[in-house]
C-alpha cells in the first residue's frame, strides 16, 4: 500500500481506456499503402506529424492533410479519421465506477498524450454508450491532456507543469502509466510512480495500493 496519498493521477490509453494501437497502423497501411510511413518522410522529413498534432502544434485538419499527402490513393478525411481513432476500444462502467468513488477522497487528476481527434471519440463514445457527456468535470479534478497544454510524456516539463499547476506534493502523489518511459521521468521527480501493465484491470491495481474498498459502488 502507498503511503500518504492525496493526488491520484491516471493515464487514459491503456488504463481508463482499452487500446489496440496495432488497428490503426494496420488500417493506415489499407488505406495508404504499406509504406505509407516512408512516404510521409519524404513530404516532412524534419516533422514528426505525430508528435506535433499531440502537443497541439499543428491541427486536425492539417494532420490529417498531412498524411492524405504521403498517398495517391483517393482517401476521404473521414476515412483517415476512422482509422486513427481504430485503436481506441472500450471503458467498462467499472473505472468510471472507482473514478467516481475516488474523486470523493482524493484528488484526481487525468494526463494524457492524446490529441482532438482521440479525445473527441472518448467524448462521443461515453456519451453513446453511458449518456456521459460531462466526463472531466464528472470524474477528475484537473484533466490534462497533452495537445492542450503543449507538453508530452515522458518529458519532465509535463509533470512539473501539473504539479506546479495543482499545487501538489510529488511524495503525496500516485501516478498510473502504462508506459515505463513515462514512470521513469515521474520518479525522478519524487512521485510515486506506478508501472500498470497492459491486460491488468485498474480497479484492482488501485484498490491494491491505494487500499480504498468498494472502487465500484
Amino acid at each position: 500500500m502507498q503511503k500518504n496519498i492525496k493526488n491520484i493521477i491516471f493515464d487514459l490509453g491503456n488504463v481508463i481506456i482499452d487500446l489496440d494501437i496495432p488497428r490503426t497502423w494496420q488500417s493506415f497501411e489499407h488505406l495508404l499503402g504499406a509504406d505509407f510511413q516512408e512516404a510521409l518522410k519524404k513530404t516532412n522529413p524534419d516533422n514528426d506529424i505525430f508528435i506535433q498534432y499531440e502537443i497541439g502544434r499543428i491541427t486536425e485538419e492539417e494532420f490529417f492533410h498531412t498524411l492524405r499527402a504521403s498517398t495517391d490513393a483517393p482517401v476521404s478525411i473521414n476515412k483517415l479519421k476512422e482509422a486513427w481513432n481504430a485503436m481506441l476500444l472500450t471503458i467498462p462502467k467499472a473505472r468510471l465506477d472507482m473514478l467516481a468513488q475516488l474523486k470523493k477522497n482524493y484528488n484526481v487528476c487525468l494526463l494524457s498524450n492524446t490529441n482532438k481527434t482521440h479525445l473527441d471519440f472518448v467524448h462521443g463514445y461515453l456519451k453513446t454508450v453511458y449518456d456521459i457527456s460531462d466526463f472531466e468535470a464528472r470524474y477528475f479534478h484537473t484533466p490534462y491532456y497533452s495537445h492542450h497544454i503543449n507538453l508530452r510524456k515522458p518529458n519532465a516539463d509535463i509533470y512539473e507543469f501539473v504539479l506546479n499547476n495543482g499545487k501538489m506534493n510529488p511524495q503525496e502523489t500516485i501516478f498510473f502509466d502504462d508506459m515505463p518511459a513515462n514512470i521513469e521521468t515521474a520518479k525522478q521527480l519524487g512521485i510515486q510512480a506506478v508501472l500498470h501493465p497492459v491486460g491488468r484491470e485498474i480497479t484492482e491495481h488501485v484498490e491494491f495500493l491505494v487500499g480504498q474498498s468498494s472502487l465500484v459502488g
